[in-house]
């Protein structure tokens, strides 16, 4: 499995144009970084460990079988606080993060999926899982080609000893499943719950709610072959998604 989750990840750093030899960013010394940039490291990575849709309205089950899979691997650029980074010992300055993805959906009949998504940042002790749960109701609208879904999510930071990070939130997207091109637009709300643990412990806990976007669209190029862009905010937050995807 982590040879899988290797590779497929390699495969999103390319999609996204990134290279193995950017710049460390390593959360480590976070009692030296003080109260302030602690809670500004802990807005960023609240950002980066949120499970963006990523995906357009339509259930997986909707094709000729009730049942429907996507495999995919994508990458988020995200910007960041460089101020409260560079304030942690061996980071250097800069103004965003590069977070690779691989993610896995299936779908079953009345319009249910269910998601998986790993991330491991490079050059990092970034690690990040999620899960996903969804359902879409647009058999019950009676508008051809429109599509409505909820969903509810969890994720959760690894892999840093100094910090639990979770984030748990919902969304509501609406969009249209046309042949080639399937636009979609979600809103929703995440609250990240940062702990600080091991030598950071003095430090006070922190948690913030925020309001979610994203705006994107699939394209069906290739028989079960599928690219999709999407820009979202989570809070002042900015990510930059695109994703490539095989799905059956």
């Amino acid at each position: 499995m982590k040879k899988i989750h290797g590779t497929l990840l390699a495969v999103s750093m390319l999609l996204a144009g990134t290279q193995a030899s950017a710049a460390a960013f390593t959360v480590q010394g976070l009692q030296a970084a003080g109260q302030a940039n602690f809670q500004g490291i802990a807005d960023d990575l609240g950002a980066a460990i949120w499970m963006n849709p990523s995906n357009s309205a339509e259930p997986h089950s909707a094709g000729i079988i009730p049942v429907g899979f996507q495999v995919g691997v994508e990458a988020t650029t995200l910007q960041v606080n460089s101020a409260a980074w560079n304030a942690l010992p061996g980071n250097n300055t800069q103004s965003s993060i590069v977070i690779p993805k691989l993610r896995i959906s299936a779908g079953i009949p009345l319009g249910i999926d269910v998601s998986y998504m790993y991330t491991a940042v490079p050059q990092s002790n970034i690690k990040i899982t999620g899960y996903e749960g969804r359902i879409a109701f647009g058999s019950y609208i009676p508008v051809p080609m429109l599509e409505f879904n909820v969903r509810a999510y969890q994720s959760s930071l690894s892999g840093v000893n100094e910090l639990d990070l979770k984030d748990s939130g919902y969304g509501a997207m609406i969009g249209l499943d046309l042949p080639v091109f399937k636009p979609y637009l979600e809103v929703g709300q995440v609250k990240s719950t940062a702990t600080p643990k091991g030598a950071a412990a003095a430090l006070r806990g922190y948690s913030k709610t925020s309001n979610t976007m994203a705006i994107g669209a699939k394209l069906s190029f290739f028989p079960f072959l599928n690219l999709t862009g999407e820009y979202a905010t989570v809070g002042s937050k900015k990510l930059y998604t695109l994703k490539l995807a095989a799905e059956f």
